[in-house]
């Protein structure tokens, strides 16, 4: 007698998943009695070539029996259409999940989405003490919040809440700045390399207006996920069932994802990868940007003080003269970091849409701001520059008006840019420490980069003059940034000793990046920002009080230490955005922070 193979099982017509359809086309598992029937008919078919005696076969069926199948009929998508205030919602039983997978699969081959975009992903969850440990398994794509902070957030208004509150995204209005996916605590919307925009789930939404079921609903073998209809203003009131372990608060973004947890779950559970712990990407373009940016609001509002305090200020009088040329070059420091920023996006010949949602989106204002900044500031250097020059008159008066405006819009700039960063999903940047940090950055930057400047200027121009008059301006942009850069110094050892203590896991894990893995970087960020903002402007102190006459060491000295501060600022930037841990779902033991396979 031929002993017995489980492929032989597996040659069975009715096993195979193409033919595991029921008459409407959706999939139906196969109860086991019919498995172990069809598989004794075959082999009876098969006569002698293979035999299964009855030990075997009940224990074939005794094994099938312990695969958790689906245990009662229930309706999978509701029949009933949608009443008034209410909406359509995913419901998610953890206890019948088997994690196999099924939805994953189904979901990116409906959707055509490459291997490294899930838009449902199927984590894990671990909890009890040996010999009674549990593990489950959650799958969840987009919870169709009642307040969705990607619609709330994006921009372009590329994102729209149906009247089945069904949360879909507009693919023709994206432009792939990935915002979304900062705001998003579950971290659903996923940037699509393929597209260059960024892209999520819609419950299958032409599936769903056919009556058909979605991709994932129907592929599952266990009947764990289903589609209801929920009470918008009922569920605002008590959304409980979207809790469940280590899974964001449902209260951020009212997730309408209902969550039936086991009853038998133990109440020690933990994520299985817990133990992963990577950084997020550094956004090159964004380093750049966002610090040359606060470098040239820094600069111009230390230009503008200067020329305003002149007319009181005896020792400031150089900087008369000097304003156009420093409003120059903080001009071209501007129109470097806008176009930085247009690298960041997936599609950057769209990039004029973000100015679309001013009224309501941080990045829209931030856009906005930034490009005022850039107009009125050219037409402020302009200005300067051609009075200096003696063609165009420039009354003072107006110079100082134009020059506030400036100003004005650059730190209103700089506010909107943190404002950005301020987000829930993200709570290692959700600190006001964020905004300080910024406009630390560019008080530190500016008087330095006006310093290098002026270096260059005063080695031109005022050769000749007595000492003390060019001296002036040198004490009062040392003495700024010198400043600022204490301050930063609080500021970052203070962010250091508060994660450390915050028992938060998405803070713990940032402070474990900060001082493990990128411990050198941040000891180098540091040494750098001591060193560019007091051993090099203590020597550049020491040589102006001593010296009498201008000679390259003032260029030298301005240029080690605008360099050194700017290498810090770069550096702190770089770590600020991959320490970063955001919210998400739990992961499997081999995903990073709730990220696909």
């Amino acid at each position: 007698m031929k002993e017995f193979d489980i492929l032989d099982l597996l040659d069975s017509e009715n096993l195979p998943l193409k033919n595991r359809m029921n008459e409407k086309g959706y999939y139906a598992p196969v109860p086991t009695e019919q498995l172990t029937r069809t598989a004794g008919a075959q082999d009876a078919d098969r006569g002698s070539d293979v035999r299964v005696d009855r030990g075997a076969s009940c224990e074939i069926s005794e094994k099938l029996n312990r695969v958790p199948l689906a245990r009662e009929e229930r309706p999978l998508i509701p029949i009933e259409p949608l009443l008034s205030g209410e909406q359509y919602r995913f419901h998610f039983d953890m206890s019948r999940c088997v994690g196999c997978q099924c939805c994953v699969v189904a979901c990116n081959e409906q959707n055509n989405n490459p291997a490294s975009v899930h838009w449902r992903r199927v984590g894990e969850i671990e909890g009890g003490t040996y010999p009674d440990t549990k593990k489950y398994h959650l799958s969840m794509a987009c919870n169709h919040c009642l307040d969705p902070s990607c619609l709330t957030g994006c921009p372009t208004d590329a994102y729209v809440k149906l009247e089945d509150g069904i949360v879909k995204h507009q693919a023709e209005e994206c432009i792939g700045c990935g915002y979304c996916t900062w705001n998003c605590p579950y971290g659903v919307p996923q940037f699509n390399p393929e597209r260059n925009i960024v892209t999520k789930c819609d419950m299958c939404h032409s599936r769903l207006k056919d009556g058909q079921l979605p991709a994932c609903v129907a592929a599952c073998p266990q009947e764990a996920i289903q589609i209801e209809k929920v009470n918008r203003s009922e569920w605002q009131q008590d959304h409980k069932q979207a809790d469940a372990p280590y899974v964001p608060d449902s209260g951020m973004t009212l997730s309408t994802t209902r969550i039936t947890l086991p009853q038998d779950a133990p109440e020690n559970m933990l994520r299985a990868n817990r133990h992963r712990i990577e950084p997020e990407k550094p956004h090159t373009s964004l380093i750049f940007m966002t610090v040359l940016t606060q470098l040239a609001s820094g600069g111009f509002l230390t230009l503008w003080l200067g020329d305003f305090l002149s007319r009181f200020l005896d020792f400031l009088r150089p900087l008369q003269d000097f304003l156009a040329f420093g409003t120059c070059g903080m001009l071209i420091v501007t129109e470097t970091a806008l176009f930085a920023a247009v690298f960041h996006l997936g599609r950057p010949l769209y990039a004029y849409k973000a100015l679309k949602m001013w009224k309501r989106s941080w990045l829209s204002k931030e856009v906005l701001l930034f490009a005022l900044f850039s107009a009125i500031g050219a037409g402020y250097a302009g200005g300067t520059l051609a009075s200096h020059f003696g063609r165009v008159p420039f009354p003072s008066g107006l110079r100082i008006l134009l020059g506030g405006f400036v100003v004005v819009l650059g730190l209103a700039g700089v506010y909107a840019s943190a404002k950005i960063y301020l987000v829930p999903a993200r709570p290692a940047w959700n600190t006001v420490r964020t905004p300080i940090r910024f406009f630390l950055t560019g008080f530190i930057l500016g008087p330095l980069f006006a310093l290098v400047v002026y270096a260059f200027y005063a080695a031109v121009h005022i050769q000749d003059v007595p000492d003390p008059f060019y001296k002036g301006p040198i004490f009062a942009f040392i003495g700024v940034s010198t400043i600022a850069g204490l301050l930063q110094l609080i500021v970052l050892l203070s962010r250091l000793f508060s994660l450390r203590r915050d028992e938060t896991d998405e803070l713990y894990a940032s402070a474990f990046l900060l001082i493990h893995r990128f411990k050198k970087l941040f000891v180098a960020r540091l040494l750098f920002l001591f060193s560019g903002s007091f051993i090099v402007p203590f020597m550049l102190l020491e040589f102006s009080t001593f010296q009498d006459s201008l000679n390259g060491s003032l260029i030298g000295l301005a240029l080690a230490s605008f360099i050194l501060s700017l290498l810090g600022e770069l550096l702190g930037r770089y770590l600020f955005f991959v320490t970063v841990v955001p919210k998400n779902i739990p992961g499997s033991f081999f995903t990073t922070n709730g990220r696909p396979h």
